[in-house]
């Protein structure tokens, strides 16, 4: 089972629910000048995984794909897109100045294992000029799972046992002895852990990192 955690902002390595961090964003870091923005929540099904980020009104929700699959999605190069609840599709170059603070996205990643991500449009906001089209602010911490046979801090999940068993998970040792040892995928902080063969953000996207606080 996992163990519910927060999450940090990579601003400045605070730690805080959910709720909290964003308004922490808007009192800590808000900019008074530069590219206006529009400060987004994207959430998994299971919403214990969340993102913040800001994007430019004048990006295009391509780069909010791409920025989706690089970090939580990519496995096979499936098929994506973006919808008004589950049907009225939207075209990836629609600008984000052209959506509503309240507003919400469905993002819809492969069309056979679908990964859905829920998108909300929370406030204008403002930003220094970055090159990057989507800012990361914060990120839930990495949900803990224990291994179903010795109790240690899971690696790796079954997709043969996720649909028989309540506990799925295994450490690196365990996983050597398991009888679907051809099933394994690794644990990972992603919506998407174990569905096809997702194995982790891509290693060209990159995030700072902190040091927990004493």
């Amino acid at each position: 089972m996992a163990t519910v955690s927060k999450g940090r902002c990579y601003l400045c390595g605070a730690e805080l629910g959910k709720t909290a961090m964003k308004n922490h964003l808007l009192k800590a870091h808000g900019a008074e000048s530069g590219q206006d923005c529009m400060l987004l929540k994207l959430e998994g099904a299971n919403k214990n995984y969340w993102l913040y980020v800001d994007m430019p009104l004048t990006a295009s929700l391509r780069s909010l794909d791409t920025f989706l699959r690089n970090i939580w999605l990519e496995c096979c190069g499936h098929q994506s897109e973006f919808a008004v609840g589950q049907y009225d599709s939207i075209e990836k170059t629609r600008k984000i100045g052209s959506f509503q603070p309240g507003d919400k996205l469905l993002h819809l990643y492969d069309f056979g294992s679908t990964t859905e991500t829920q998108i909300t449009f929370l406030c204008a906001t403002k930003r220094k000029p970055q090159k990057a089209a989507v800012r990361l602010l914060a990120r839930n911490n990495a949900p803990v799972f224990s291994c179903a046979v010795c109790g240690k801090e899971a690696d790796y999940i079954c997709t043969e046992c996720m649909w028989e068993s309540e506990n799925p998970f295994l450490c690196e040792a365990c996983a050597e002895e398991h009888e679907h040892d051809d099933m394994l995928l690794p644990v990972t902080n992603s919506p998407r852990m174990g569905v096809c063969g997702y194995c982790g953000e891509l290693d060209t996207f990159s995030v700072p990192t902190f040091d927990k606080a004493d």
